[in-house]
Protein backbone atom coordinates (compact mmCIF):
# COMPACT_ATOMS: atom_id res chain seq x y z
CA UNK A 1 0.00 0.00 0.00
CA UNK A 2 2.43 2.87 1.28
CA UNK A 3 6.27 2.63 -0.32
CA UNK A 4 8.33 5.13 1.71
CA UNK A 5 10.65 4.39 4.60
CA UNK A 6 11.32 5.55 8.00
CA UNK A 7 13.14 5.11 10.98
CA UNK A 8 12.27 5.04 14.63
CA UNK A 9 14.54 6.00 17.34
CA UNK A 10 13.19 5.04 20.87
CA UNK A 11 15.19 5.97 23.61
CA UNK A 12 15.81 4.11 27.39
CA UNK A 13 18.07 4.77 29.93
CA UNK A 14 20.86 6.26 27.48
CA UNK A 15 20.45 4.17 24.44
CA UNK A 16 18.59 4.55 21.15
CA UNK A 17 17.03 1.59 19.22
CA UNK A 18 16.06 1.99 15.71
CA UNK A 19 13.31 0.34 13.78
CA UNK A 20 12.92 0.42 10.24
CA UNK A 21 9.36 0.99 8.91
CA UNK A 22 9.17 0.11 5.54
CA UNK A 23 5.59 0.30 4.19
CA UNK A 24 4.83 3.74 5.38
CA UNK A 25 3.88 6.74 3.91
CA UNK A 26 5.46 10.22 4.34
CA UNK A 27 3.64 13.60 4.05
CA UNK A 28 6.66 15.96 4.63
CA UNK A 29 6.59 20.13 4.56
CA UNK A 30 9.92 21.94 4.52
CA UNK A 31 10.65 25.26 5.43
CA UNK A 32 12.41 27.71 7.46
CA UNK A 33 11.60 31.24 8.90
CA UNK A 34 13.44 33.91 7.90
CA UNK A 35 16.58 35.40 9.57
CA UNK A 36 14.32 38.30 11.06
CA UNK A 37 12.16 36.11 12.35
CA UNK A 38 14.91 33.99 14.00
CA UNK A 39 15.89 31.51 11.44
CA UNK A 40 14.25 28.64 13.18
CA UNK A 41 13.25 25.32 11.18
CA UNK A 42 9.89 25.15 10.43
CA UNK A 43 9.56 21.93 9.00
CA UNK A 44 6.81 18.77 9.74
CA UNK A 45 6.17 15.63 9.11
CA UNK A 46 2.99 13.35 9.54
CA UNK A 47 4.31 9.63 8.70
CA UNK A 48 0.73 7.37 8.47
CA UNK A 49 2.44 3.75 10.13
CA UNK A 50 0.43 0.76 9.31
CA UNK A 51 0.19 -2.32 12.37
CA UNK A 52 -0.98 -5.44 12.20
CA UNK A 53 -3.72 -6.03 14.98
CA UNK A 54 -4.10 -8.11 17.40
CA UNK A 55 -3.34 -10.05 20.61
CA UNK A 56 -0.22 -8.21 20.76
CA UNK A 57 -0.27 -5.95 17.52
CA UNK A 58 2.64 -5.67 15.79
CA UNK A 59 4.88 -2.95 13.80
CA UNK A 60 7.42 -3.43 11.46
CA UNK A 61 7.54 -7.20 13.16
CA UNK A 62 7.98 -5.96 16.38
CA UNK A 63 5.33 -6.32 19.05
CA UNK A 64 3.59 -2.47 19.61
CA UNK A 65 3.88 -1.39 23.55
CA UNK A 66 2.49 1.83 24.78
CA UNK A 67 5.33 4.11 26.09
CA UNK A 68 4.92 3.78 29.26
CA UNK A 69 5.09 -0.47 29.28
CA UNK A 70 8.05 0.11 26.44
CA UNK A 71 10.14 1.88 29.23
CA UNK A 72 9.49 -0.88 31.39
CA UNK A 73 12.32 -1.96 29.43
CA UNK A 74 11.39 -6.20 28.96
CA UNK A 75 13.70 -6.13 26.12
CA UNK A 76 13.39 -3.14 24.15
CA UNK A 77 15.52 -4.47 20.97
CA UNK A 78 12.41 -6.33 20.01
CA UNK A 79 9.06 -3.92 20.59
CA UNK A 80 8.60 -0.46 19.34
CA UNK A 81 6.70 2.34 20.48
CA UNK A 82 5.87 6.15 19.66
CA UNK A 83 6.35 8.62 22.58
CA UNK A 84 5.43 12.51 21.99
CA UNK A 85 6.62 14.74 24.43
CA UNK A 86 9.42 15.41 26.67
CA UNK A 87 10.70 11.67 26.58
CA UNK A 88 10.19 12.36 22.63
CA UNK A 89 11.99 9.51 20.09
CA UNK A 90 13.25 10.48 17.03
CA UNK A 91 11.69 9.85 13.56
CA UNK A 92 14.38 9.96 10.61
CA UNK A 93 13.27 9.98 7.14
CA UNK A 94 14.83 6.89 5.20
CA UNK A 95 16.99 3.80 6.45
CA UNK A 96 19.42 3.95 8.60
CA UNK A 97 22.86 1.81 8.68
CA UNK A 98 22.33 -1.08 11.43
CA UNK A 99 20.32 -2.60 13.85
CA UNK A 100 22.50 -2.26 17.28
CA UNK A 101 21.56 0.75 19.82
CA UNK A 102 23.43 4.02 19.31
CA UNK A 103 24.60 5.43 22.29
CA UNK A 104 23.80 8.52 23.39
CA UNK A 105 27.15 9.54 25.27
CA UNK A 106 28.62 9.13 21.73
CA UNK A 107 28.56 12.51 20.77
CA UNK A 108 29.06 15.78 23.65
CA UNK A 109 26.06 17.34 22.14
CA UNK A 110 23.89 13.44 21.93
CA UNK A 111 22.94 11.48 19.63
CA UNK A 112 19.49 13.40 18.53
CA UNK A 113 21.33 16.86 18.11
CA UNK A 114 24.06 14.96 16.17
CA UNK A 115 21.81 13.44 13.71
CA UNK A 116 19.70 16.52 13.60
CA UNK A 117 23.22 18.56 12.20
CA UNK A 118 24.55 16.04 9.87
CA UNK A 119 21.01 14.98 8.20
CA UNK A 120 17.84 15.82 6.69
CA UNK A 121 14.36 14.65 7.73
CA UNK A 122 15.13 14.40 11.25
CA UNK A 123 12.79 14.93 13.32
CA UNK A 124 11.50 15.13 17.75
CA UNK A 125 8.36 13.18 17.66
CA UNK A 126 5.67 15.83 18.66
CA UNK A 127 1.97 13.62 18.72
CA UNK A 128 0.92 10.07 18.08
CA UNK A 129 -2.38 9.03 16.91
CA UNK A 130 -3.72 5.00 16.96
CA UNK A 131 -6.29 4.41 14.24
CA UNK A 132 -8.44 0.98 14.63
CA UNK A 133 -11.02 1.03 11.42
CA UNK A 134 -7.93 1.27 9.04
CA UNK A 135 -5.20 0.26 11.37
CA UNK A 136 -2.33 2.87 11.55
CA UNK A 137 -0.53 5.28 13.29
CA UNK A 138 0.01 8.63 12.17
CA UNK A 139 3.26 10.20 13.24
CA UNK A 140 3.80 13.62 13.74
CA UNK A 141 7.36 15.07 13.93
CA UNK A 142 8.68 18.46 14.22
Amino acid sequence: MFQDVATIFNRQEGLWYPTALTGVQVQASEGAKPAALGGERNSAVTVLVPYVPGEQDTVAGKAYLPPKKWRQGLEPEKCVTFTAGERFDVLLLGPWEGTEPIRDDTWPEGFFARLRRERDGVYAVAAVRRFRALPHFEIEGR
